[in-house]
């Protein structure tokens, strides 16, 4: 299973062109990105690299409330509790494969979703998308096969001027979830995708077991509050089990900064 980290979901209540008037006062371009309008929503996007941040939003609430894009009811879910990063999305360039070995390793799936958006210049995107069924508090990460190669949608993207210059040298390097039970969690999503399980520790300061994992080209780091004085408990109870977190390499350059519920270093 041949997978990248494509992007990272941040739920917002907002209009998503206020998170690129965000990201413009930080000195960063971000852009809008259009409508799906068949699932009610619309979404902005910071690209890091190859991969890039989705900011989603509700745009028509009968459409979106009606749903059966696992994502987008989720959103519908979620967003009563707080905005914040909320999903991973991993790349492929067979999601039929992944499908298969998901199903062969106990994994059930929904069908494959034909997904689409119409981007501001007109242009309709399209892709494909495959979500597993969850009955875990923490939603599985879902998968995408864009109908281009990565290079030639990337080199459209700089033409399109939708790159902030600075950030094509970036990664998103780590993704933080705050968890229950790190260890369980990191063990199964290790078997599931075949990632690395690269440690697990417990930091007497902070209160706070971590387990980190590796693949996909991103560290992963479940992160189970151990009593309730660890501010990360609060967020456990806000939100429920979710990314809480993202981690740049390098640094960004304006520091540590906390938009729309959730913290980007």
């Amino acid at each position: 299973m041949e997978l990248q980290l494509d992007h990272i979901v941040h739920f917002i209540h907002l209009h998503p062109n206020e998170a690129v008037n965000v990201w413009k006062e930080l000195g960063y371009h971000a852009v809008m990105g259009g409508s799906h309008e068949n699932w009610g929503t619309f979404n902005s996007l910071l690209y890091v690299g190859d991969a890039y941040i989705e900011y989603l939003a509700i745009e028509n609430t009968p459409i979106a409330s009606i749903s059966d894009n696992p994502l987008i009811s989720q959103l519908m879910q979620d967003l009563p509790n707080g905005e914040g990063i909320s999903q991973i999305c991993f790349r492929t360039s067979d999601i039929n494969n992944v499908k298969k070995q998901l199903e062969e390793r106990g994994c059930q799936t929904y069908s494959i979703f034909n997904g689409s958006r119409k981007r501001q210049d007109g242009q309709i995107i399209k892709w494909k998308m495959l979500f597993i069924k969850d009955n875990t508090s923490l939603p599985n990460p879902f998968f995408i096969e864009w109908a281009q190669t990565n290079e030639s949608r990337m080199k459209e993207l700089e033409a399109l001027n939708f790159l902030d210059r600075r950030l094509v040298e970036h990664k998103i390097q780590t993704i933080q979830i705050v968890i229950n039970n790190c260890e369980e969690t990191a063990n199964k999503w290790a078997e599931l995708f075949n990632f690395s399980i690269i440690g697990i520790s417990t930091e007497a300061q902070t209160a706070t077991k971590k387990a980190k994992i590796q693949g996909a080209g991103v560290e992963i780091l479940f992160c189970q509050p151990l009593n309730e004085e660890n501010p990360l408990h609060n967020k456990l109870n806000q939100r429920g089990e979710r990314p809480f977190e993202i981690q740049f390499k390098p640094t960004l350059d304006c520091g540590p900064i906390t938009i729309f519920g959730s913290d980007y270093k």
